[in-house]
């Protein structure tokens, strides 16, 4: 009897989708540079996390690295970022044009663009990239600048971050 309800209860569970087991961290490093009034934004995340956070999203499976579905995957990337990832002015929100994505080993890389008023010193990041899906998601921003690099954290309790511009 103590078998057959430990091979029950394990077969049970192994048919739950554990969705941190590859790794006990989770973050993404993003790259923000302004060259000639335009933000230039390099996101870097885990592959495995960015396709669990599409799944969710989409309520089907994503294979990020699958070529015949790259016009898909693309779509659903923009459309995930749009919404977890923004940049602002003091007086509204700019539409980022999300150019593409690379992948790296086990990172997808993604790169996208909005134009910043040259008078505007101060940039407001939204990043709450995979927070909806890991409590412990932390996104690294980094700003590159004529005087050095500024890095701030964006989580789930504090999603925005703010640079100032020299």
């Amino acid at each position: 009897m103590k078998l057959f309800l430990i091979s029950f209860i394990g077969l049970y569970i192994s048919t739950f989708e554990i969705k941190d087991d590859l790794h006990p961290f989770h973050v993404s490093i993003t790259e923000l540079e302004v060259k000639q009034d335009t933000l230039q934004i390099s996101l870097r995340i885990f592959t495995d996390d960015l396709e669990y956070a599409l799944k969710e999203m989409s309520g089907e499976k994503v294979f990020l690295n699958d070529h015949s579905q790259q016009k898909r995957n693309f779509i659903l990337i923009r459309d995930y970022l749009t919404d977890k990832f923004g940049y602002s002015n003091v007086a509204k929100s700019e539409r980022i044009e999300w150019l593409g994505h690379e992948f790296e080993d086990d990172v997808c890389w993604i790169y996208g663009q909005v134009q910043v008023p040259p008078n505007q010193r101060i940039l407001f990041i939204r990043n709450e990239v995979l927070t909806e899906v890991f409590d412990n998601q932390q996104n690294i921003v980094h700003f590159n600048s004529s005087v050095g690099i500024d890095t701030k954290l964006a989580t789930k309790r504090n999603g925005e971050v703010r640079f100032s511009r020299p």
